[in-house]
């Protein structure tokens, strides 16, 4: 038997393959779920993972509000791309690092 590919250790990560990135490489999509979204493009020797939350949705299906008038312009993303290396242990890994940030306790004074 064959060890697993990258691609395969993608697609048994949820990512598919979306297409080519502007940047030369692959373009892969991980839904996360209904707002969270992972990108990853895949170069030669290196993976950049990006993530978007739909922020405005999210927010509208609370009932609550944001301070501006279109929520489904009001997206949560990362300041910086991460580049991790051809592998998906480490894009596992830096997945598991964005949801730990992602879960924010809005109700604890500390903050």
């Amino acid at each position: 038997m064959t060890a697993p590919t990258f691609d395969d250790q993608l697609e048994e990560l949820g990512f598919r393959l979306q297409g080519s990135s502007r940047r030369g490489g692959r373009q892969w999509v991980l839904p996360f779920n209904r707002y969270l979204t992972f990108v990853l493009h895949d170069y030669d020797d290196t993976v950049v993972l990006t993530w978007s939350c739909s922020l405005g949705d999210y927010v509208e299906e609370r009932g609550w509000q944001l301070s501006v008038t279109d929520l489904s312009t009001a997206e949560l993303y990362p300041q910086h791309d991460v580049r991790v290396p051809l592998d998906a242990t480490a894009v596992r890994g830096e997945i598991t690092r964005v949801l730990g940030q992602l879960r924010i306790d809005l109700a604890d004074p500390s903050l």
